[in-house]
């Protein structure tokens, strides 16, 4: 780590406590093959996953089961890659964990620089619930229903062997249609 400018980390020790958040490392998934050994996680993969692929389509982000040992644990997944098509986040179906938590779909529109709309929903929050047993995100970067575009960032938290907490920003590459993300699209109770 290296050193903090003056005054940086007076309060509570805030530099040295977001170091060791994130103390699991970083991970670049690269290879787009839908199917491929890399898409799945460990814990010794908890951190920064980098997701610089285009992911084909039917690709799987497996992340690991929640046992006693991952409660704590924690991933970061962010898109810097365009998906080629629909992909999945998923947790395993033999599991006893599923997804709750809260996340917001946003319209980011597209490379080619075409104009935001003015009218049409640009944003939506996205709630999953214990009581609804999702355990699969589904993602398309193009489909205002799901999303998955450059620049989605979620954070996975192990809270327990039956939750995993999911936040963060789901974007979606379209530019004039409003978006239609619902719970009951965008989670399914089916895993890897």
């Amino acid at each position: 780590m290296t050193m903090p400018l003056y005054g940086q980390n007076k309060d509570g020790d805030a530099l040295n406590a977001a170091a060791e958040n994130n103390s699991g490392g970083y991970r670049e998934i690269s290879i787009i093959t839908a199917g491929d050994a890399s898409h799945t996680l460990t814990t010794a993969d908890a951190g920064l996953i980098n997701i610089s692929a285009a992911l084909a389509s039917g690709a799987v982000i497996k992340l690991p089961a929640a046992t006693e040992a991952r409660v704590g644990l924690r991933y970061r997944i962010l898109f810097t890659g365009t998906m080629a098509a629909a992909a999945q986040i998923d947790l395993p179906d033999s599991g006893t964990a599923v997804f709750v938590g809260v996340v917001e779909q946003e319209r980011c529109g597209n490379a080619a620089g075409v104009a935001e709309h003015a009218t049409n929903v640009r944003m939506t929050t996205v709630v999953t619930t214990l009581a609804q047993g999702e355990k699969s995100i589904e993602l398309d970067e193009n489909d205002e229903t799901f999303g998955g575009a450059i620049g989605t960032d979620l954070e996975f938290h192990y809270a327990s062997t039956h939750e995993v907490v999911v936040t963060g920003t789901i974007k979606v590459n379209v530019a004039t249609t409003a978006l239609d993300g619902l719970q009951a699209t965008m989670f399914t109770g089916t895993g890897y």
